[in-house]
């Protein structure tokens, strides 16, 4: 594993770095690497896409806003974290799916509790999927599925790559998958509820950049999705 950080307080960043490399020692953690950057650009030039990012927002030049857009752009899954003195940026940052937002100086205790939550949905949502097709076997990290669509017998599972139409029906799917941001909306579909940008008493909206999804949502599965979604919302705030 790989953790970026980038801020042009140095003295900041290697105490945030002390700090992440405490957690992972005190939770008999294999210590990940670390790459410390001091501007956007430098973190960007030096080609390395990590698993967590710790990004201030103002500094020289390329800001972490934009910085971390662009690192969202090469790895889709990077966990971005967002450390700052100003709360000005929140909206900004959460347009691109920010993971976490922490104030300067920083809560030891709320740090460690979010690289928990980091390292459990890299470890949970990041759970390889193994898609049978007509051309041979696929492999997919579960967070890259946006939904699995009933299509006759088979089913078309919809991705941030594209649409794979894989041999097993929806019911395999409703059986075997097993990751928690799952949700089974109606016989037709399953979706990720990472995915999902509105829903009402019929369909729920599901986007990734232009591509998106309508899934059916069954009328008495409305309060539960409801309920898991707030759910899962709160697990990852």
């Amino acid at each position: 594993m790989r953790i970026l950080f980038c801020d042009d307080d140095i003295k900041f960043m290697r105490s945030l770095r002390d700090l992440v490399s405490e957690y992972f020692r005190s939770s008999g953690l294999p210590e990940p690497e670390y790459l410390l950057c001091s501007s956007g650009s430098e973190l960007l030039a030096s080609g390395e896409v990590g698993e967590i990012a710790f990004l201030d927002v103002e500094m020289p030049g390329l800001d972490g806003i934009r910085t971390g857009e662009q690192l969202k752009k090469l790895n889709p899954r990077i966990k971005i974290i967002i450390v700052t003195s100003y709360s000005d940026y929140l909206d900004e940052a959460m347009k691109f799916h920010v993971f976490r937002y922490l104030s300067k100086p920083i809560d030891k205790q709320r740090l460690f509790r979010n690289l928990r939550d980091a390292l459990y949905q890299i470890n949970t949502y990041s759970k390889p999927i193994i898609i049978e097709t007509a051309e041979g076997y696929k492999t997919l990290d579960a967070e890259d599925i946006i939904c699995f669509e009933s299509d006759s017998r088979r089913t078309a599972i919809h991705t941030l790559g594209g649409k794979i139409l894989g041999k097993s029906g929806i019911e395999f799917w409703s059986k075997s998958i097993d990751v928690p941001s799952f949700f089974e909306t109606s016989r037709g579909f399953i979706v990720n509820m990472k995915y999902v940008s509105s829903f009402d008493k019929e369909t729920v909206k599901l986007t990734c950049g232009e591509y998106s999804v309508d899934a059916y949502l069954s009328r008495r599965k409305y309060r539960s999705f409801r309920d898991a979604y707030m759910q899962y919302v709160r697990s990852v705030q």
